[in-house]
């Protein structure tokens, strides 16, 4: 019979891919950032900077649902808790202006009702990885 604190792993590495599947929906189909382009002075279209920033929290959700499976697989708590920490961060640093992509400041842009869902999804993230290192810290107290 597994121990309790491998159960609680296994069901936070589930939970993690789940929540990173779900952040990937939320990106591209449920809530997806506006396709619009920007013109610039030279007459070139570009997208403008929430694409990117989808694009970035995508790509962040790919390797939260990679360390999941990685997690589930190998049962290594402690680095899976600290890369879930760290992309959960990541993500947040991307929503500002001054540090990251950022996401558009017209409140009637797409991009402004995606930001809830992958702030939500990225706190969840957060809280799972602070879960998985707290157990792997414990489980190392009791050996």
């Amino acid at each position: 019979m597994k121990n309790p604190n491998e159960k609680a792993g296994a069901v936070i590495a589930v939970l993690e891919a789940a929540i990173a599947l779900f952040m990937i929906l939320a990106v591209k189909v449920i809530a997806p950032v506006c396709p619009g382009m920007l013109e610039l002075a030279s007459g070139k279209q570009v997208h403008m900077k929430c694409y990117y920033a989808g694009v970035a929290f995508v790509f962040f959700a790919v390797l939260l649902f990679i360390s999941a499976v990685l997690c589930l697989l190998t049962k290594q708590r402690m680095s899976c808790g600290i890369m879930t920490i760290a992309a959960a961060v990541l993500i947040f640093v991307t929503f500002h202006d001054s540090m990251g992509i950022g996401i558009c400041a017209n409140p009637d842009m797409a991009c402004q009702m995606t930001a809830p869902f992958v702030k939500v999804s990225a706190t969840a993230e957060l809280v799972l990885g602070v879960v998985s290192v707290v157990l792997a810290v414990k489980k190392g107290a009791e050996e």
